[in-house]
């Protein structure tokens, strides 16, 4: 069997990296393009999981439009699709990479499996644009890899056929806890900036990046990391995010403040390591708020609304918006012991098996195809 598996941001490598693992594992051919939207926050990440690239498109940073992105990114996978040599296309998530890979598989015949299908916010502009690109995928997908329960149902809303979704776990946990087991003894973080951390602070850990909140509503979440920062207890670490506009806000508001530490992106281990250090996270970031509760770790939400319900359930997260109190308040209580106030549940996203089921059900919905021909 012959897979072509696309992605081009981080959190697409991190949740399709065991995918492709257990793909080879199984025996399957996997042809993996790179688009290439992320550059410098991809370092480590291919080694990590031990993938090889197969086809890397070129010139998407360069270009500015959203548009334009998916414009170039879906011309370039048709180079490849178009040879029809495939057996599957595999995307994951709600990225132009992923919409793009969803329109070029559907018009070139090939069936699709959208791995961390189903989640929705109500609204198709928020977040902006993945709430758009996760139903464009929805509608090109034959095989809809959902994370919960809760976005299966949202799918069979939608009419997409039961026999068409699988519940599968989000494959962000099985990244996780392969990533764990790589930091559990002796880890030396690669950033020395992360390796000589002061242990008398309460590590505080955010990251920024959804297009929404830039402008006024980054500028208020900045603005409370601030004044938690002149608590003196707490040291604020901030990843900053490559988008200049963001760059720019960020280094503005914080760039010389006392107990904040702007960090070049990571590796993965060391975001890892992190995870297990600090004390909450203030995060509009979907990925994180699915790893973080295999540390029990608190999280705020600096958005309005989240595609992923089950963290707030489980009571791991809360939504906070931009709203400069709630955020100060909140991680002063989370602050506010002699140890991080870690919980006891269970993470709502799954076991760390997700890989595992998506492969095999994708190799069994290939053996029903070739019987039925």
């Amino acid at each position: 069997m012959r897979i072509f598996v696309a992605f081009g941001t981080r959190p697409e490598i991190i949740k399709l990296g065991p995918v492709c693992r257990a793909l080879r594992h199984a025996g399957a051919h996997v042809d993996v393009f790179w688009s290439g939207q992320h550059t410098d926050l991809a370092d480590g990440l291919m080694d990590l999981f031990g993938i090889d690239l197969s086809h890397g498109g070129t010139g998407v940073v360069q270009e500015t439009s959203l548009a334009g992105k998916f414009a170039l990114i879906t011309q370039q996978m048709q180079s490849v699709l178009g040879s029809r040599q495939h057996d599957w296309v595999v995307v994951q998530g709600d990225t132009t990479t992923a919409a793009a890979g969803a329109l070029t598989a559907f018009l070139n015949g090939v069936p699709l499996a959208h791995v961390e299908a189903g989640l929705r916010t109500g609204t198709l502009d928020s977040p902006f644009p993945e709430e758009f690109n996760r139903r464009l995928v929805t509608i090109a997908s034959t095989l809809h890899f959902a994370p919960t329960a809760r976005s299966r149902d949202n799918l069979l809303r939608e009419g997409v056929s039961r026999d068409r979704v699988a519940v599968v776990g989000n494959t962000a946990v099985d990244a996780l806890l392969h990533a764990r087991s790589r930091i559990a003894v002796g880890y030396e973080p690669i950033d020395p900036e992360i390796a000589n951390l002061p242990r008398d602070r309460k590590l505080v850990l955010a990251t920024l990046h959804r297009r929404e909140n830039i402008g006024k509503p980054l500028e208020d979440i900045l603005g409370a990391l601030r004044e938690l920062a002149n608590d003196g207890d707490k040291l604020i670490l901030l990843p900053v995010h490559p988008n200049p506009d963001i760059r720019a806000q960020v280094v503005r508001a914080l760039g010389r403040q006392p107990n904040v530490r702007l960090l070049k992106p990571l590796q993965y281990t060391d975001f890892v390591f992190l995870l297990s250090r600090s004390w909450t996270i203030v995060t509009d970031s979907g990925g994180v708020q699915e790893e973080a509760p295999s540390f029990g770790l608190p999280i705020l939400i600096a958005r309005e609304s989240t595609e992923r319900p089950e963290v707030v359930e489980a009571g791991f997260g809360k939504l906070v918006g931009s709203d400069r109190h709630a955020i100060v308040t909140e991680v002063r209580r989370l602050t506010n012991s002699d140890a991080p106030q870690l919980l006891p549940a269970r993470n709502p996203f799954g076991d760390g098996e997700a890989s595992r089921r998506i492969v095999e059900r994708i190799f069994n919905a290939s053996q029903v195809q070739h019987a039925a021909e």
